[in-house]
């Protein structure tokens, strides 16, 4: 049985209410929620292969409508809509016609549609476009689209390298300011080092670079993961503590992290195994601010805002990709107070010994906000930008 065979008529309307109609007929539309029902789990698959045959056979006036109802958040339905945008450009590529091009370069340009989708109709006409590519690009270096951020800004840099102008330095310093992916953002900076100027990467990325540390606490079989000890909700690095083995802890003073914000806490705390650590930072902003907290740890974490989390992962020693964890939340007005759970657990292969963290805290792209953090040394507070470090403050005079 289909679907929208199923679907009472009142929940159906509601649906196809949400659903882009442009140039869609009622079987086009049915399909299209029939492919969009499909959830990571498997549910909707039975329906999904009949939806996906009818909508490929709708050829170009399905197109569009297809595009239009990506849903980044369903990366499942995603796959199954991208699959059948491609198979009917191939068909109408066979067959010797041309995608309507306009109606793609409109799409593109529209930044409230998926990210996902965009990308699909950028690659289709740029694959019968040659020129599209030049066109597309240098409107895109502030793109909320990472993928086709990180295509115009790839663009632009080439285009920089082959004019060899008196400005680049200038240009380049413009384009690292769009920069948010890590090997570009290291690439840029290095490139405007050798034209002779100088960029804080970890300034752009927002590393936390000072933070105050407090553990271990008990994370034998993982039980620390569901703890709520009492540095989770605390307010400030004060106080005392009973830790692991009933042994007296307080927060050390805020550790200075390196360049790429890492904290190593096996070298800052020692080597425990089953174990759990807090670091807490204070942050400032100027005005309420939406922010994503970003974390890059192999171990079990959990991330709180002013007493709120907004993220955890129970997960151990499963590879440490660039902003694995990302939380998201509301920075208010004044302080915040991040604090951040990081567990170990006892795995003895050396591949697991691993103990450590970074953090960042940026905009929704990934690039920096205008916020500064306290930072404390040699029992003196004072307020910096975020992602500072001593070694720069020279630098700025």
């Amino acid at each position: 049985m289909h679907l929208w065979k199923c679907v009472p008529p009142i929940a159906l309307g509601a649906i196809l209410a949400l659903t882009p109609a442009r140039g869609a007929d009622d079987d086009t539309t049915r399909a299209l929620t029939a492919l969009k029902a499909v959830t990571k789990e498997g549910k909707g698959n039975e329906d999904a292969g009949p939806a996906w045959k009818t909508l490929v056979s709708k050829g170009v006036p399905a197109l569009l409508p297809a595009l239009e109802a990506f849903d980044d958040d369903n990366p499942t339905a995603a796959n199954w809509l991208r699959t059948a945008v491609d198979a009917i450009a191939e068909t109408e590529k066979a067959a010797g016609r041309k995608l309507p091009a306009d109606k793609l370069e409109a799409f593109v340009k529209d930044t409230k549609r998926s990210a996902t989708a965009r990308r699909a109709a950028y690659e289709l006409l740029v694959a019968q476009d040659a020129e599209a590519k030049g066109r597309l690009l240098p409107g895109l270096l502030n793109d909320k689209s990472a993928d086709l951020r990180r295509d115009a800004i790839a663009n632009q840099l080439d285009i920089l390298e082959k004019l060899a102008r008196p400005t680049i330095k200038a240009d380049l310093e413009k384009l690292f300011a769009f920069t948010r992916d890590k090997d570009q953002v290291e690439l840029v900076a290095k490139k405007i080092e050798e034209n002779g100027g100088k960029v804080s990467v970890t300034e752009q990325f927002g590393f936390v670079t000072f933070a105050a540390l407090v553990g271990p606490f008990d994370n034998t079989a993982g039980k620390g993961f569901a703890v709520a000890y009492p540095p989770e909700s605390a307010i400030n690095a004060t106080g005392t503590f009973k830790g692991k083995g009933d042994v007296e802890l307080k927060w050390g003073d805020p550790s200075t992290a390196n360049k790429s914000g890492a904290f190593d806490l096996n070298k800052l705390l020692d080597k425990h195994k089953d174990a759990v650590t807090y670091a807490q930072a204070v942050v400032t902003a100027g005005a309420e601010t939406s922010c994503d907290i970003r974390v890059t740890c192999a171990t079990a974490v959990q991330i709180f805002l002013n007493g709120k989390k907004l993220f955890q992962r129970e997960e151990y020693h499963h590879g440490t990709p660039f902003d694995g964890h990302v939380g998201k939340g509301t920075l208010r007005k004044g302080e915040n107070v991040i604090v951040l759970k990081v567990c170990q657990n006892n795995q003895t292969e050396n591949w697991a010994q691993a103990w450590q963290f970074q953090m960042r805290v940026c905009d929704a792209t990934g690039g920096p906000l205008p916020l500064q953090q306290k930072v404390t040394t040699a029992g003196k507070t004072e307020t910096h930008k975020l992602g500072w470090l001593p070694e720069m403050k020279e630098e700025k005079k």
